[in-house]
């Protein structure tokens, strides 16, 4: 569980690295292509509330337009992000197959029906691990009971138990010095 938790935290460091990596790129550009990601101005100028309102720029107007050179280095960034996703996303698939046990009888597997047979094995995991559970504090109850029931049986025979020193000699004594601790 711990491993999964590690792998998770990784994806999540290489997307942080992802979007600083973007937001660095964003500010060395001092443009916002998308417009999702671009402050709205605070004060709205003269020259925008007089004007009419900004037509929108065709896609081949876009492409001609001067910021070509950004747009592709944009796009090429992007493209080699969701590369690198997909490739981390087809490993961990992999990763996924060798862990899940799938039967003989498929040798092709859709990404949801793995996804499917992990969440039903582990779910057949966690009901196992909760059955063990269940067993060892059965066990744990029943030893518990079973050192009570041992005292009991031995409780006057135990109280006077004869010992020899290393002289040979014996010695009475309540309980040896082994067993006090």
């Amino acid at each position: 569980m711990e491993k999964h938790i590690n792998t998770f935290l990784q994806n999540v460091q290489i997307l942080l690295e992802a979007a600083s990596y973007l937001e660095q790129i964003e500010k060395e550009n001092k443009k916002c292509e998308h417009g999702y990601a671009s402050t709205f101005p605070s004060m709205p100028s003269p020259r925008l509330q007089h004007s009419k309102p900004p037509r929108r720029l065709s896609r081949a107007q876009k492409h001609s337009s001067g910021s070509s050179n950004t747009s592709t280095a944009n796009r090429s960034t992007h493209n080699e992000l969701e590369k690198n996703r997909r490739a981390h996303l087809r490993l961990c698939l992999e990763r996924l197959k060798v862990l899940i046990p799938l039967g003989p009888d498929c040798t092709r597997h859709t990404t949801l029906g793995l996804l499917n047979k992990a969440k039903a094995h582990i779910k057949k995991l966690e009901e196992a691990e909760r059955k063990s559970q269940h067993q060892l504090e059965n066990l744990e109850r029943e030893q518990r009971f079973l050192k009570r029931r041992l005292e009991q049986l031995q409780g006057p025979q135990e109280m006077e138990r004869i010992r020899m020193d290393s002289i040979g000699s014996t010695i009475s004594s309540d309980r040896s010095d082994s067993e006090r601790d």
